[in-house]
């Protein structure tokens, strides 16, 4: 059964993406899958499509009705809910490699 899961994901672009020059970057992302391992080879298989990479995870989970996740994540939620196949993508904060 699929649920709506969210999580905060590294991504690594290609040089020249962005005007910035930054190649990494991280953001919110909700989804339908049926588990972790669902979510991230869809996320995977989304992010190939623009030469993006996906280096890791984190607070990967179920979305939590009862949460309150703040505006724009909740309407990225709300948005998620009445689309199975929807892909919502938060704000993108890019930042260099060390």
């Amino acid at each position: 059964m699929e649920e709506v899961w969210i999580t905060t994901a590294e991504i690594a672009m290609e040089q020249g993406d962005l005007p910035s020059g930054d190649t990494l970057g991280f953001m919110k992302i909700t989804m339908w899958a049926s588990s972790a391992e669902d979510f991230a080879q869809k996320l995977d298989n989304y992010l190939a499509q623009y030469r993006w990479t996906l280096l890791g995870m984190e607070s990967t989970e179920v979305v939590n009705a009862s949460h309150d996740y703040g505006d724009i994540v909740n309407q990225m939620i709300d948005e998620t809910l009445v689309d199975l196949s929807a892909i919502r993508l938060g704000t993108f904060y890019s930042y260099k490699p060390n």
